[in-house]
């Protein structure tokens, strides 16, 4: 079967079906697209057509924490062929579920299953013990599409991480990196990269080693020149400036392609995506507890007025890592790191331009403006009219690459058209605030290119989940929790 041939489950945009057409049956390639211009489709073709034509019975995808989860709830579910899907098998390699008979049983399933057996995993969870075990199993018992996402995950040649997942590499049919910041400090980012995807790319190139590509494509103040210039050794080789970068370019055209937003034209205006995380055992204790005495406060009655939502507030404060007090004041919950930061934290290393992020709570907010420093600016109830100017002036001059706030206070009334991605951290109850939120960067004024919004979301219960899908399909939340269906939504 060709690209030509394949019966898309979603008509793909013209640099997809380019990238089909020139790349596909490559052993290796690198999709070095700026984020929001739909790399995970192509993969997903690209799995379905190899398949087809018995080219693997395998994909292996590694992403970022909570990422590797979207790709079995959202894209392959949207994306993949229905006579493929018949005979698909995915499982999601859970670190905290790792020593459970449940889990290892789906796993061995998966590793002798007679079809397309796709297995998703976290960086994180590749470097547990476990992890890596399996993944070597998987690699050499299958035929495989070993698929990196956000591939600068591996960026640090000395890192274990990436010595292992590297190594890892030669053992897969095809191999595949996705990255919309191939570059984040600079081109020292792609060597390890491009050597999962070909160990002897570089050495075809006369490069052997990490060292020697530092060498060839940076000028450098030697730690023994500082020493006869200066008197003392600072321990470290000093960058002064890159060299070489056209025929970096030049070499990396061999083995992958640049999408920019900017190039694409039949992109839809809005690109949502989701990122997982999984609260910890005290705040599923908490959680259960709450859902427990909800259930005794109600019991079988059915409610026909709404249910009030500060009783949803409370599950979600707990998802944002608080004791449930009140809508305003939420106390913090523990002293240990908030697990919902860690998506945040990933999409603040991954994402290279100006960015939203919304968040319910003013205690969000303070750990945000934390997490991001002095690269971003707040937009709230704690900061007076004054300073929200100049701080909306501050990120819309291109000042600072966040920009953080509440949406019921900055969903309307503002025009932040430098924006490419949006953030939802967390997210209130009100339709209009996040309808409103949304179009602050997708208005007149903005460039021609389409917005991404993420929203970040636990996956281990169900109050992020259902408020997401309710308001991305434009309902009303306190409709929805109405009668018996609020059993639902916790």
């Amino acid at each position: 079967m060709t690209p030509e041939e394949y019966d898309h489950t979603i008509k793909p945009f013209n640099h997809q079906v380019k990238h089909l057409l020139d790349n596909m049956m490559k052993k290796a390639w690198g999709l070095l697209w700026e984020q929001g211009t739909a790399k995970t489709k192509p993969i997903i073709d690209t799995t379905c057509i190899m398949y087809l034509n018995q080219e693997i019975n395998a994909l292996l995808v590694v992403a970022p924490p909570g990422v590797e989860r979207n790709w079995a709830s959202d894209e392959i579910p949207k994306h993949i062929d229905s006579d493929v899907a018949m005979e698909t098998m995915i499982a999601v390699f859970k670190t905290n579920k790792k020593h459970t008979q449940e889990h290892k049983r789906k796993l061995a399933a998966l590793l002798g299953y007679d079809g397309l057996a796709i297995l998703l995993i976290s960086y994180n969870a590749f470097m547990t013990k476990e992890g890596k075990e399996f993944v070597w199993k998987f690699l050499k018992k299958r035929k495989c599409l070993y698929v990196l996402d956000e591939s600068h995950n591996i960026k640090s040649p000395g890192a274990k991480r990436t010595i292992s997942i590297v190594a890892s590499g030669k053992y897969a049919e095809y191999r595949r990196i996705l990255t919309g910041t191939p570059i984040s400090i600079g081109p020292f980012d792609l060597y390890s990269q491009i050597k999962f995807l070909d160990a002897w790319f570089w050495k075809n190139k006369g490069i052997h080693g990490a060292a020697e590509f530092r060498q060839h494509f940076g000028e450098w103040f030697t730690r023994g020149e500082h020493q006869i210039l200066h008197g003392y050794d600072p321990g470290y080789d000093q960058l002064l400036s890159y060299k070489n970068l056209d025929q970096l370019t030049m070499w990396l055209a061999e083995i992958t392609d640049r999408v920019l937003k900017e190039d694409v034209l039949d992109l839809p205006p809005k690109l949502y995506s989701k990122r997982y995380f999984d609260l910890g055992p005290k705040q599923m204790a908490a959680y259960n507890q709450l859902k427990e005495e909800m259930y005794l406060e109600i019991g079988d009655q059915i409610i026909t007025a709404e249910l009030p939502i500060v009783r949803l507030i409370r599950f979600q404060q707990i998802a944002c890592n608080y004791i449930p007090v009140s809508e305003d004041e939420p106390a913090h919950m523990f002293s240990e790191k908030n697990p919902r930061m860690a998506p945040m934290e990933d999409i603040r290393d991954s994402v290279g331009h100006q960015t939203i992020v919304w968040a319910k709570f003013r205690h969000d907010i303070d750990q945000l403006m934390d997490l991001l420093g002095k690269d971003a600016v707040r937009y709230d109830g704690a900061v007076d009219e004054d300073q929200s100017e100049k701080n909306k002036l501050a990120f819309q001059s291109g000042d600072k690459q966040f920009f953080v706030g509440n949406a019921q206070k900055g969903g309307s009334g503002l025009t932040l058209t430098c924006a490419k991605t949006m953030v939802y951290y967390s997210n209130g109850n009100r339709l209009i605030d996040r309808l409103q939120s949304e179009d602050r960067f997708h208005r007149g004024g903005m460039d021609e290119f389409p917005v991404n919004i993420i929203d970040i979301i636990a996956g281990n219960v169900n109050v992020d989940e259902n408020t997401v899908n309710a308001l991305r399909g434009h309902k009303e939340i306190a409709a929805e929790i109405q009668g018996d269906r609020w059993r639902e939504w916790i």
